[in-house]
């Protein structure tokens, strides 16, 4: 296993023949080297690692500038889709905007299940 992964570039993402997985083409610095790679992220987690690595790039670029975020989550909510096998999750955001994300409802429980834990209840 490398001991440096730095992801320098996003070229694609887009969702495996079978629907099981989001891949994620990147070009990345792996121990001093550049490097192309696929990553892939099961559509059940897809949402959530979507949501940790938008949090992840608005710390970055905080700590970089000097400055607080654009935009701040006040609060999230889960609400029936379209369809009875997807929720959605909504993310209001302090300037009023709402993010919609369509996820499976397996992948929405998970979520709740790990909010519900980190929040110790």
């Amino acid at each position: 296993m490398p001991k440096d992964i730095k992801i320098s570039l996003v070229k694609a993402v887009v969702p495996d023949p079978e629907g099981a997985a989001v891949v994620v083409k990147v070009e990345a610095i792996v121990d001093d080297s550049i490097s192309e790679l696929e990553i892939a992220i099961t559509t059940d987690l897809a949402p959530a690692v979507a949501i940790a690595l938008l949090a992840t790039t608005a710390r970055a670029r905080a700590a970089r500038d000097g400055l607080d975020p654009a935009l701040e989550v006040l609060a999230a909510a889960v609400v029936a889709s379209g369809s009875a096998e997807k929720v959605r999750l909504q993310l209001l955001f302090d300037k009023g905007g709402v993010l919609p994300v369509e996820m499976p409802t397996a992948a929405g429980e998970a979520l709740k299940n790990g909010l519900v834990a980190a929040a110790g209840a």
